[in-house]
C-alpha cells in the first residue's frame, strides 16, 4: 500500500491549516478573556493570524496557478 506524493502533500496541508487556524482561534479568544495585558496578547494573536493568512494565500495562488495551467 503506498500513497501517492499528492496525497501525502495533502494531508499535510490539511493537519497544518487546521492546526493554524486552531491556534488563531485559542489566540484571538485568549485576548477577548482579558482585559489586561491586551496590547501584548493582541500582538501573540496577530502571530498566530499571520501565518494562518499567508499559508492560505499561498495555497489559493497555487491553485489558482494551476488552474491556469490546466486550462491553457
Amino acid at each position: 500500500m503506498t500513497a501517492s506524493v499528492a496525497t501525502m502533500i495533502t494531508a499535510v496541508t490539511v493537519l497544518t491549516i487546521g492546526y493554524r487556524a486552531g491556534r488563531a482561534h485559542a489566540a484571538w479568544r485568549d485576548l477577548r478573556a482579558t482585559k489586561r495585558d491586551v496590547p501584548a496578547k493582541r500582538k501573540i494573536a496577530w502571530g498566530h493570524t499571520r501565518p494562518l493568512l499567508m499559508g492560505t494565500l499561498f495555497l489559493l495562488a497555487t491553485v489558482v496557478a494551476a488552474v491556469y495551467r490546466a486550462a491553457a
